[in-house]
Parts: structure tokens; C-alpha cells; sequence
């Protein structure tokens, strides 16, 4: 399904923190849309007046206004046509300016909705830019536990029954945080930036095997349940039969998975009889935040083994 907003749904959501008020189109509001679609088409879909590349959201300043008051009546009058002809999702007078009578005549007749707010322009353009594009942008949703261990936002996947959510449950009493269990949902806010949520309907929740489903929120705490996380790490558990390719006895088992547009780490750790996952898991996040800052520990014994057997 096409994710979507319409201008109605954009007062709805931003009016109080905009001071958004209507002057006409309410009664169309719900009928203008901005898509996903015009998401890949143009990602910016919020901005000032433009009529070569048209925002559909057309934030007016004391610029844009300024500029249509110096042009001919003739050439006013198609200007403006033109505007409500391109049918934006909305058009936005900040400033508290006033609305000279033939843009709302024009907004009147094509049902064009058009609203004002107190907010300068700038204000607007950025916090509407930044809202539109994270509604539109590109979600999946995932089979596995999403947690944050070590400030660090780690998916831990599996199949059926490799004990994802008993190492959540351990990771939990170890005072890791719970963001999301069996469906997390993950969202592309930039080309490197994926963020990670849970549903409304699984929040709070865990389920084990054998205990049904525990409530994280009440039983750890409120600070055992953290809202989102940018996903980071992946840490797939497997049988040991079902040994993935790749395996280093000094750097492990490691390798990488396409989460929408992005490569994201993963290390994949065998279920064995015996094992802690829990400390495991730990030190697997552990070694790779050092990773990330610089520290490669099988490349300082490779290099150590190696000056030895020059001496």
C-alpha cells in the first residue's frame, strides 16, 4: 500500500505546533495527497513558491509575496492561475502575511486549500520538509527482536525456535532495553540512517516460550523500553549444522544483509549446547563498537604473531 498524506491529515497532525489556520479548501483537503510516488519523483516535496519545479507544498514568504505585488496585473493573474492550476497539496502563507483577494478567489474556486501561520517561512519549510519525508519514507518490517545493548541499536534474528527471545529476555535482566519483539518495523530516514520502531499493537511485549507473552514495561521497568533505535547491528542465531559461509577463526563469522538500501553488519553466532549467548551477544557488540572506532583485534594479532616470527 502507497504510503501517503493528505493536506488534511497535515493540519490535523501540525497544526498546533505550526499555528496552522485555514482561509479555504478545507472541505477538499482530504482529496489532495502527497504520495510516495512524488517522493521518488521529487523528493523535495516541501519549499517556496516554485513554478518550474513545483513543491507540492508551496510555502509563500514576504519574498514570494514582494515578487507577485511587482508583476503586471495581466501577468499576476496567470501567475497565480497558474499556481492553483499545478494543484498542490497545500499552499502556506507564513509570517501572518495578508492574503491579497485574488489568491484566495483563485484557492476558492479549485478548491485549493490554503492556509496561514504566524511561523516564518523558513520555520515551516524545514519542519514540514523533514515530517512529509519521514511519512513517505521507505518501510519493511522484519522477523526478529530488536534491542538496544550498549547504547547500540542490534536485530537479532533466527528461525524458529534458536531462542531469540529468551536472549532478549537474558539481555533484559542484564539491563539492556527492549525497543521491539517478532515484528519490528524499520524505516529509511536517510541513505545511511535506518530506524528502527515497534507496532502500537506489540509494544511492551515479549513473548517466550512456555511464559506467553510478559509485559517488559512492567516487570523491568519504564527503563527497560526504549520507543525507536537507528539499527546498527544484526546478530543472527543459527543451529550449529546450519553454519553460514564466511567463518574465520580470527575475525568469526560475519558478513552483511540489505535492509532497504543499506548494507548492515551482521554476525552470526551458533546456538550450542552449553554457551551463554547472553555474555556472547555482549561481546560481540562490544568488539564491534571497537571496530567502529578504529580497533581491529585480529589484525593486532596478526600483525603481533607476525613480528614475532620475524624475530
Amino acid at each position: 500500500m502507497t504510503s501517503q498524506i493528505t493536506a488534511a491529515e497535515l493540519y490535523q497532525h501540525y497544526s498546533d505546533r505550526l499555528d496552522l489556520r485555514w482561509v479555504t479548501g478545507k472541505s477538499q483537503a482530504s482529496r489532495r495527497r502527497i504520495s510516495a510516488i512524488n517522493f521518488k519523483v521529487r523528493p523535495s516535496l516541501v519549499g517556496f513558491l516554485n513554478l518550474i519545479h513545483p513543491n507540492r507544498i508551496q510555502v509563500i514568504g514576504e519574498e514570494e509575496l514582494e515578487w507577485l505585488d511587482g508583476l503586471e496585473a495581466k501577468t499576476r493573474w496567470e501567475t497565480i492561475a497558474r499556481i492553483v492550476d499545478l494543484q498542490p497539496a497545500a499552499i502556506i502563507v507564513a509570517g501572518d502575511l495578508e492574503i491579497d483577494d485574488d489568491l484566495e478567489q483563485w484557492a476558492r474556486e479549485s478548491g485549493t486549500p490554503l492556509m496561514t501561520s504566524p511561523r516564518p517561512g523558513w520555520e515551516l519549510v524545514s519542519f514540514l520538509e523533514y515530517q512529509v519525508s519521514r511519512r513517505l519514507a521507505r518501510r519493511t518490517t522484519l522477523h526478529g527482536v530488536f534491542m538496544e545493548i550498549f547504547t547500540l541499536g542490534v536485530l537479532i534474528t533466527g528461525e524458529s525456535g534458536t531462542g531469540k527471545s529468551e536472549l532478549a529476555l537474558e539481555l533484559l535482566s542484564r539491563s539492556h532495553r527492549l525497543i521491539a519483539d517478532d515484528a519490528p518495523e524499520f524505516t529509511q530516514l536517510t541513505p545511511d540512517i535506518i530506524e528502527g520502531a515497534c507496532p502500537p499493537v506489540l509494544r511492551d511485549c515479549l513473548e517466550v516460550r512456555g511464559l506467553g507473552i510478559l509485559n517488559v514495561r512492567r516487570m523491568f521497568g519504564d527503563a527497560a523500553v526504549k520507543a525507536t533505535k537507528f539499527l546498527r547491528l544484526i546478530i543472527h542465531l543459527h543451529a550449529p549444522d546450519d553454519e553460514p559461509p564466511g567463518g574465520d577463526r580470527l575475525r568469526g563469522n560475519t558478513g552483511k544483509r540489505e535492509v532497504l538500501d543499506l548494507e548492515i553488519p551482521q554476525i552470526n553466532l551458533p546456538v550450542m549446547a552449553g554457551r551463554n549467548l547472553a555474555v556472547m551477544a555482549e561481546a560481540a557488540v562490544r568488539d564491534f563498537m571497537l571496530r567502529m572506532k578504529g580497533f581491529d583485534a585480529a589484525a593486532e594479532f596478526a600483525e603481533r604473531h607476525g613480528r614475532l616470527m620475524s624475530e
